[in-house]
């Protein structure tokens, strides 16, 4: 009996440990990819926080999500409010309207690889909780971000073999990416 048991502890041990192995990862996968907080003076910096968030987990989801700081590819936010409205009705609303658009760029040779934008609407008692509001509603399972995410991979990874160049010589520890918004 203790012979059994032991060779089903053994069998069990090896057959995890065979579902359990590391996949090697291809060139696609490796792709580190580096989100920036978005700056916008006239926005509340928790409803900034929250964006930024959900956007790093939406580049974890899709499995390229980078710590470092000298990532050559980023993604970078920039929010910009459509409009502000009070309803006629009682009590009065405020109505927000906020354009987020999201590029994903190599930042070494300044080339915007893909472009996504994001509309969102909300209501709330005052015109900053409006726009904060409809900054949280963007999620990070969002399919136009999975998209930019995606189209962003596989312009990078032709990028990448067109110039057949594997990494960035190039350390920078704040990118700079006014280039963008120029």
């Amino acid at each position: 009996m203790k012979k059994i048991k032991f060779l089903m502890l053994a069998v069990i041990c090896a057959i995890s440990g065979l579902l359990c192995a590391q996949n090697e990862m291809t060139f696609e996968q490796m792709i580190p990819v580096r989100v920036l907080m978005p700056k916008n003076n006239e926005i509340n910096g928790d409803a900034l926080t929250i964006l930024y968030n959900n956007v790093n987990q939406a580049v974890t989801l899709n499995g390229l999500g980078s710590t470092t700081d000298n990532s050559r590819f980023l993604i970078v936010t920039s929010v910009t409010i459509l409009s502000k409205n009070v309803t006629t009705s009682i009590p009065p609303q405020c109505m927000a309207e906020v354009e987020v658009s999201f590029y994903f760029v190599d930042n070494v040779n300044k080339v915007i690889l893909a472009q996504e934008m994001i509309t969102k609407k909300a209501m709330d008692d005052n015109d900053n909780k409006a726009v904060s509001k409809a900054i949280k509603s963007i999620k990070a399972r969002d399919p136009k971000l999975k998209k930019l995410i995606n189209v962003g991979k596989k312009r990078a990874v032709e990028y990448y073999k067109a110039i057949d160049e594997v990494e960035s010589s190039e350390e920078n520890t704040e990118p700079n990416v006014s280039w963008i918004f120029e």
